[in-house]
């Protein structure tokens, strides 16, 4: 399978589908980094891995994007955790970290976007 399979392609969010091309994730380790008086060097305490983001950005598209839209947005403020599938980072199991953001316009009558972003649970 080529990488440009792997990026574009349907994903779903507590079994909604919808349509994504883009995709971000944040990683990285939780350091704290220790200054004392009288002391030149710093030195940093290893915390472990940080939680991973996954920033989506999605669409829904078609005669029953509404229909789908609202799914989603009831999937996006259902408590607790939920499975993410993504064509990239595979199936997960995340919490939404802030606002999912929808986009409409009169323009592109019949497509929603969106932007939202997971912490892995």
């Amino acid at each position: 399978m080529a990488w440009q399979d792997e990026m574009v392609g349907t994903a779903s969010f507590r079994g909604v589908p919808f349509k994504t091309s883009d995709a971000e994730i944040g990683v990285g380790r939780r350091n704290v980094l220790n200054e004392y008086p009288m002391r030149d060097t710093p030195y940093t305490d290893d915390l472990g891995r940080r939680a991973r983001l996954y920033r989506v950005d999605g669409h829904v598209i078609g005669p029953d994007y509404l229909a789908q839209r609202d799914a989603l947005i009831e999937a996006f403020e259902t408590p607790g955790p939920g499975e993410l599938v993504h064509p990239r980072y595979g199936t997960v199991w995340v919490s939404l970290r802030e606002d999912a953001r929808f986009r409409e316009s009169f323009r592109e009558n019949g497509l929603a976007r969106f932007s939202v972003v997971f912490v892995e649970d």
